[in-house]
């Protein structure tokens, strides 16, 4: 998947603007400190870094918060469907079917089922323990990004900036 994503084979969607913003940025991959900065893939300042700028702490929060909805949501699918709990060694034109399958059932399930407020609720509380377990120091990054990759965080940096959410 790394070299598809290298090489620009992959079904990306085009670039497009930020909300509020002209110039466009690209789609991008959402990875932790264990990861290099690329064009494609985003990932957190190391932990002295972000201390001495809030900017920076400010994009590594709201990078954090986002991988944690797709970590949620993987935990949630996880959890339901073993097939997840393992490697897919299935054929790749039929992962699609099968990650659409199991999206379509859980919405199915899901309001069919009582209860799912408090499933959902202390995983959600799960969650943001390992979120916090996140912020601690992280691995010095002697790896450097291509130009392209730190223009594109500076870009997100900016939005997150202007654009300040709530917390």
């Amino acid at each position: 998947m790394g070299q598809g994503f290298e090489n620009q084979t992959m079904n990306v969607p085009t670039d497009k603007p930020l909300p509020g913003q002209v110039h466009d940025t690209p789609y991008v991959l959402l990875g932790d400190e264990a990861f290099a900065l690329k064009p494609y893939l985003m990932r957190p300042f190391p932990y002295r870094q972000s201390r001495q700028d809030p900017m920076k702490e400010t994009f590594n929060y709201r990078l954090c918060r986002a991988r944690r909805v797709v970590e949620n949501a993987f935990g949630i699918m996880a959890k339901k469907f073993r097939i997840y709990s393992r490697p897919l060694e299935i054929n790749v034109d039929t992962i699609n079917t099968v990650i659409m399958t199991t999206c379509i059932f859980h919405n199915f399930l899901r309001t069919r089922q009582s209860g799912d407020e408090e499933y959902f609720d202390n995983l959600e509380e799960e969650y943001n323990q390992q979120d916090q377990n996140m912020l601690l120091p992280f691995i010095n990054d002697s790896r450097r990004g291509p130009n392209e990759a730190f223009e594109i965080r500076e870009k997100c940096i900016n939005w997150f900036i202007e654009n300040r959410l709530e917390k």
